[in-house]
């Protein structure tokens, strides 16, 4: 039997190769859903070198008609029997493929704020099963597209087990025992972590924050960008001009980047980044911190949900 790995993005990939990893699995084919921002596929590019996949299918994602490429994809994946799949999100592509494969059981990766999302909206609900017009379409050329499993978790984050999911933990075991060791640990630096958009903040409230924090600490701020952030805000954030702040824009997913330059940071300081969660499980000893928006209308709730596991979690709240 093999196993199947869906994902798209960088930290997608780091978890199922943890996942690889944790539950001992041979015979793994990787499917890679790759969309248009080149950060991403630059750094996808570099983790696939982490673990030999028996096969590594690239799916480039269109906002036009795929139709025809998904119908070919889940005609070849038929042709074999999967003891696991591992997805990232319940978009078309797991979503074709997971009623019309035979296998044991689906478990979804962690993908950060994504992840809250689907288990608040889909599996506590029990609502995994809702569809667009592509969607459906589908069922014209004889496939299924009703999910009946289970969707399990492979997560770092403290979720509770609901509608008979399994939750099986990620303490990202891989990573640490390849990297960790040997981490010279960084106490004079605070680490940032930057956000792909503005959505829950204005730009000068977000700038203004990174000032206040130099004040708050005088100590060296490193401003690590999302690989999604806008350029002319990343030009901004340059400009601040102070000889204690420093952008490093890193080309890897956060976690990686710590681990393979042998950095043991003492202070993270973030948002909302989900990133904080998995650093707080591989850093054991760094604080990490939250800038928590005290102003949050009820749009907000994806947000309050990550508040609610950053203070589960025990992540210090900074007030600026």
């Amino acid at each position: 039997m093999k196993n199947l790995f869906i994902v798209g993005t960088p930290l997608q990939l780091i978890n199922a190769i943890e996942a690889v990893n944790q539950f001992k699995l041979e015979s793994n084919i990787l499917i890679i859903v790759h969309r248009s921002l080149h950060a991403n596929r630059v750094q996808m590019d570099d983790l696939k070198s982490l673990y030999e996949w028996e096969e590594i299918i690239d799916i480039e994602y269109s906002r036009h008609s795929s139709m025809l490429r998904y119908l070919d994809l889940v005609k070849y994946l038929e042709r074999y029997t999967y003891k696991y799949i591992f997805i990232s999100k319940l978009e078309v592509v797991p979503k074709i493929v997971i009623p019309n494969v035979v296998k044991e059981k689906v478990f979804l990766l962690d993908d950060g704020v994504l992840t809250i999302f689907i288990y608040e909206n889909s599996i506590k609900t029990d609502k995994i099963n809702q569809y667009n017009f592509k969607e459906i379409r589908f069922l014209i050329f004889g496939l299924k597209i009703r999910i009946k499993d289970k969707i399990n978790l492979f997560t770092y984050f403290d979720l509770e087990p609901v509608n008979g999911v399994e939750v099986v933990k990620n303490e990202l075991n891989f990573l640490k025992a390849t990297y960790l060791e040997g981490a010279t640990k960084n106490s004079d630096t605070i680490y940032f972590l930057g956000h792909p958009s503005s959505k829950y903040i204005d730009d000068d409230s977000y700038i203004n924050s990174l000032l206040s924090l130099l004040e708050k600490f005088d100590k060296k701020i490193i401003y690590i960008p999302h690989r999604g952030e806008k350029q002319d805000m990343k030009d901004i954030i340059s400009s601040i001009d102070s000889p204690l702040f420093n952008v490093e824009d890193i080309n890897m997913p956060v976690e990686l980047y710590f681990l393979k330059n042998k950095i043991y940071p003492s202070h993270i300081i973030s948002y909302y980044s989900t990133a904080l969660i998995t650093l707080n499980t591989i850093y054991k000893e760094c604080r990490i911190s939250f800038i928590p928006i005290s102003k949050m209308s009820t749009n907000h709730k994806p947000l309050v949900n990550i508040y609610k596991i950053f203070n589960e979690a025990g992540l210090d709240a900074v007030k600026i």
